[in-house]
């Protein structure tokens, strides 16, 4: 036991709760504003956003503290609701020793044990909530007194998460690499949406209409469905964008993304970092924009543009206009009558089979299997 006039401070700290749900869509008619919003509601001293939760000093063995959470469902249907807690960080393997109590009002247990075991046990089932109940849960954690002086200074910072369980989100096969990241789903109408995504993983589905997406951060997949899709805009994160039919707009923005135009004409911007980029059917407009991307143009006649970094650009089936710009670019126009254009750098220029323009710009360029070649050096 510790004997020290002075207590030497053994720290347990909470960090403070977070708030995570099912996401449900609200219509309005018309231009449709569709959000995310929790359908759970914690409080904790009349704050559904306080400073930490548990800050305790000067903790000896035998001293214990409890805090009192109330949850409610404030949506319209019935929720499943869990907590799980999350070990950010520890000294002296602090956890180990603590021990916590989960119960409610009238004393039942959901949880009884070391603290290491509730970071690793899955999340604790609180029950079924129907629209609008509400529940107080009591969380205690103690320090044993059996507890040694080796636990001196020690401490525990964790996230306490309240959530809804729902069943498994089926992703599109475009997005099944993302499985696991993938936690809220937004749906659109047929109308004209306006569909703005959460800071986590979301699964998009934007439907008919004239769409406009912002998945903002996040590794999101965002399907946009039947009709002309005004923009679909992958904002930070790891996305995948499918177009679907019709003549959509897509834009990766930052990071590393893949994206499908689908039918349709489509204009497809990859934004900054290293892009995947399908055409698919129909006359696209693609520009990788900035570092190394991979371009497919596909069936159709379309204009391809590699930007700024080495690019790799394949025309398809189809009459192509393949532009390499700034970087050592390998540009191939594949089948039918295609132009391509390396622009600045050592490019790789391959026209394939009929009859293809071929022109290198700057750079020392190697020029193969074109009808009419220019400025190539190799």
């Amino acid at each position: 036991m510790i004997k020290n006039k002075n207590r030497k401070i053994v720290a347990l700290f909470l960090l403070p709760f977070v708030l995570v749900g099912l996401l449900y869509v609200i219509n309005k008619k018309r231009v449709n504003e569709i959000y995310a919003v929790d359908p759970i509601v914690v409080t904790y001293d009349g704050n559904t956003t306080p400073d930490a939760i548990f800050e305790v000093y000067n903790m000896l063995p035998g001293d214990e503290v409890e805090k009192i959470f109330n949850v409610k469902n404030s949506s319209t249907s019935s929720l499943s609701v869990v907590l799980d807690g999350i070990k950010t960080s520890e000294l002296k393997n602090f956890s180990e020793i603590l021990d916590v109590l989960i119960s409610d009002d009238s004393a039942t247990t959901y949880f009884s044990g070391k603290l290491k075991d509730f970071f690793s046990s899955p999340p604790i089932n609180l029950g079924t909530f129907s629209p609008g109940q509400d529940k107080n849960f009591h969380v205690k954690v103690k320090f044993p007194t059996s507890a040694g002086n080796e636990y001196q200074e020690g401490a525990v910072v964790f996230d306490l998460i309240f959530k809804t369980e729902g069943p498994p989100i089926e992703l599109p096969e475009e997005c099944k690499h993302l499985s696991g990241k993938i936690v809220n789903v937004i749906e659109g109408t047929d109308n004209y949406d306006n569909i703005r995504g959460t800071s986590r993983g979301d699964l998009i589905l934007a439907k008919g209409g004239k769409d406009k997406v912002d998945g903002t951060s996040g590794d999101d997949c965002i399907i946009g469905g039947e009709g002309n899709d005004k923009r679909l805009d992958g904002g930070s994160g790891r996305d995948t964008i499918v177009g679907g039919n019709g003549d959509d707009f897509l834009d990766g923005g930052a990071e590393d993304d893949l994206m499908y135009g689908g039918e349709g004409n489509d204009k497809m911007e990859g934004g900054s970092g290293n892009d995947k980029i399908y055409g698919g059917n129909g006359n696209d407009k693609i520009n990788g924009s900035s570092q190394e991307d991979l371009i497919y143009g596909e069936a159709g006649n379309d204009y391809l543009y590699g930007g700024s970094g080495d690019d790799e650009v394949y025309g398809g089936i189809g009459e192509d206009t393949i532009v390499g710009d700034s970087g050592d670019d390998k540009l191939y126009g594949e089948e039918n009558n295609d132009k391509l254009y390396g622009d600045s750098g050592d490019d790789y220029l391959d026209g394939g089979p009929d009859f293809d323009y071929l022109r290198g710009n700057t750079g020392t360029d190697t020029c193969v299997l074109g009808e009419t070649l220019v400025s190539c050096e190799l």
